[in-house]
């Protein structure tokens, strides 16, 4: 009888621990598993801290340039082969013209030149960017130049207005560079080049640091190999490049090509 009640009491319990078992059991079975998320991987980021310009490992667009032959970079330059009209107005490379050139109107594009007649005094013509290293090539004819150096064409660099500039310049006698500070022009050079009325001249000058080159020839003549001038002045680090005329009545230049370009060296 004893054994009878044990083995009745063990099967009860036993089928108590079942239903315990059983109601526990997904609970159990959500503690000990870990989830499964599937689609929210995210993908890895190349690029996470950012700089004072945006995300580091991004890359800036920059603006287009045009190297030369050189590798330097022109910065303006005006071929003048536009239809006849008053003012330089916009250049061929599609820049503004500034200075007087597109306020006076002794300026004017005539037959693919831009030329300036009917004048007496100075007058300016700038194109391009403000810099410090730089170089200005161009190409102009002077109808007749004049006694006492009166008359004059030449190239401006580190040009901030009428009354700070370098300028290197031919006026039938010689090559000199001048400079002007505050109103106050210096000559710092010359060099002797007897140039012809009527006759087209190149005329190249470059800034490099505090020095100053230019040389000058006819334009159906190959280009000196060396500088003709070279001086050193600190007065004015930097601006633009263009055209300074001395003009007289009577006289009529006709400048074919201009252009501004970075420099490579000092040479």
């Amino acid at each position: 009888m004893k054994l009878r009640r044990v083995v009745f009491a063990f099967i009860v319990i036993c089928m108590l621990m079942g239903l315990l078992a059983g109601f526990f059991s997904h609970s159990l079975e959500a503690a000990l598993t870990v989830p499964l998320k599937i689609g929210t991987s995210r993908p890895t980021s190349t690029s996470s801290k950012m700089g004072p310009g945006g995300p580091v490992g991004t890359t800036k667009p920059t603006m287009p340039s045009t190297p030369t032959a050189g590798g330097v970079i022109i910065l303006a330059q005006d071929t003048f082969k536009r239809a006849n009209q008053v003012f330089w107005g916009t250049s061929s490379d599609g820049r503004q013209w500034t200075g007087d050139a597109n306020s006076i109107e002794v300026f004017s594009v005539v037959s693919g030149t831009g030329q300036i007649d009917q004048a007496q005094g100075t007058f300016n013509a700038i194109l391009g960017p403000t810099m410090t290293n730089a170089e200005v090539v161009f190409s102009g004819i002077v109808n007749q130049f004049a006694q006492g150096a009166t008359v004059n064409v030449g190239a401006v660099l580190r040009w901030t207005d009428a009354n700070n500039w370098y300028k290197a310049l031919i006026d039938g006698s010689k090559l000199q560079i001048l400079r002007r500070v505050s109103g106050k022009t210096t000559s710092l050079g010359t060099f002797p080049l007897n140039a012809k009325g009527g006759t087209s001249y190149t005329l190249r000058f470059r800034a490099v640091g505090a020095s100053l080159f230019v040389k000058a020839w006819q334009s159906n003549q190959p280009e000196p190999n060396g500088w003709m001038l070279n001086v050193m002045d600190t007065a004015l680090s930097k601006g633009s490049g263009g055209l300074r005329f001395l003009m007289q009545n009577g006289v009529v230049i006709k400048v074919t090509s201009f252009r501004e370009t970075t420099v490579a060296g000092m040479i």
